[in-house]
């Protein structure tokens, strides 16, 4: 279900890893502490979900805007985490291509 075309949007801010750095600064890939018992890569993944999602809402070039974004601050301080992420979210735009 695309809802692009209704009246429908994701904001950025609703993101679970976009808001304030600690520096006080906005930030686009801003990552809570993980406990130890917290596995990266299922963190990585939710991002990736979350990700999709705001794909879904706010169209390809929002996406590819808020890509950029987050590509240019990484890495973060759990590499493990970029990995999931990134690897999720190709992983899913080469099954959308493949399947067009």
């Amino acid at each position: 279900m695309n809802h692009q075309s209704a009246a429908y949007r994701l904001p950025v801010t609703k993101l679970p890893f976009v808001g304030e750095r600690a520096d006080g600064r906005f930030g686009y890939w801003v990552l809570p502490e993980l406990r130890d018992d917290q596995d990266p890569r299922i963190t990585g993944r939710t991002f990736a979900a979350w990700y999709l999602l705001y794909v879904e809402y706010n169209g390809r070039m929002a996406a590819e805007d808020l890509m950029d974004r987050i590509e240019r601050e990484m890495p973060s301080r759990y590499p493990a985490v970029d990995r999931a992420f990134l690897a999720e979210v190709m992983s899913r735009r080469s099954q959308n291509s493949s399947a067009a």
